[in-house]
């Protein structure tokens, strides 16, 4: 088998790319039983691409999964945990800028009573 190319397997469909992943897993389940039986350098050597074509496909496999989650919850309100930015724990804890600028009530009757005073300096 010859290495996948990602923009062939990008404009086939999904069943046609679940299609070659059960056939590329079984060529994958049969190269290895070879390899224990009589281990030949040319079939060994297979394992690696098989690997690797299988990786690709499911790769596709998910971005195009992904790609339309992120369709279907773009208007809504909330989006789930695993298409949300995963940043860092502490950034995911911040708050938000509108949260961050609130005020108490108290704060606001003293900013009320007690404004800013601006002086006009002479030089």
């Amino acid at each position: 088998m010859t290495r996948l190319r990602m923009r062939e397997l990008k404009d086939l469909d999904k069943a046609g790319l679940v299609k070659k992943l059960t056939e590329y897993k079984k060529e994958l389940s049969q190269l290895r039983v070879n390899q224990q039986v009589s281990g030949t350098a040319s079939k060994l050597g297979k394992i690696g691409t098989m690997r690797k074509n299988i990786a690709r496909i499911l790769t596709v496999l998910n971005q195009t999964e992904r790609a339309n989650l992120r369709k279907f919850y773009a208007g809504k309100k909330f989006t789930p945990k695993s298409l949300r930015p995963k940043l860092t724990k502490s950034r995911r804890q911040a708050l938000k800028p509108k949260e961050k600028a609130r005020k108490t009530r108290a704060q606001l009757r003293h900013a009320a009573k007690y404004p800013l005073r601006k002086f006009a300096v002479k030089l």
